[in-house]
């Protein structure tokens, strides 16, 4: 087996800040986008709706999301979301970061490792600054080391990941089951 050799994910991924809105106040924007926001980025995957960018300068075709696309908030990053195709065009919001894997990187690996082993917090800790509130930045994310094994293993790490993810989400939902009988039953006692 090839050894796992480091590097640094700003060497196999570009960083990409999510969107400002921009204009003049009290003119008419010319350009609205849906945007993926903070609080949409949960364990569990993308939750809610997408909120909504106005600008009077359209967004560069980089700043759309592609599918793939590893999101983090840039204040107390906590999960990651690996972003998935949408009927409409999407963006980050000025709050999330985007993280576009190259070639040499396995989108669903990346985010195995960021939520999988303390990588999250480490990059959080790189602020320097003792907070309530950690804000991290491209060059944070971009300086953090990381290991890069074979594809093929990436591939592998990256499925078990998905697939934990998958087998949280159905014990979520058996435990709500769970409770809503139990609830039910009480209900039966007539209390």
């Amino acid at each position: 087996m090839k050894s796992t050799r480091k590097t640094t994910i700003g060497e196999c991924a570009e960083i990409i800040p999510g969107v400002l809105p921009h204009g003049k106040p009290n003119q008419p924007a010319c350009y609205s986008y849906s945007a993926v926001q903070p609080g949409q980025l949960t364990s569990g995957g993308l939750a809610g709706d997408f909120g909504t960018v106005t600008r009077d300068i359209p967004c560069a075709d980089a700043q759309f999301l592609q599918s793939g696309d590893i999101l983090i908030k840039r204040l107390n990053p906590d999960c990651a979301v690996v972003f998935h195709e949408h009927n409409n065009p999407v963006v980050a919001s000025s709050n999330v970061f985007v993280i576009r894997a190259g070639e040499k990187l396995v989108p669903t690996f990346l985010a195995f490792l960021l939520e999988g082993s303390s990588l999250m917090q480490r990059i959080a800790q790189r602020s320097g600054v003792e907070t309530t509130v950690s804000a991290v930045t491209a060059q944070q994310i971009a300086n953090c080391e990381i290991p890069l094994p074979p594809l093929e293993l990436q591939h592998k790490l990256g499925e078990l990941w998905k697939l934990n993810k998958r087998e949280e989400k159905l014990l979520r939902g058996l435990l709500a089951e769970n409770a809503r009988r139990l609830r039910a039953l009480c209900g039966t006692l007539h209390l």
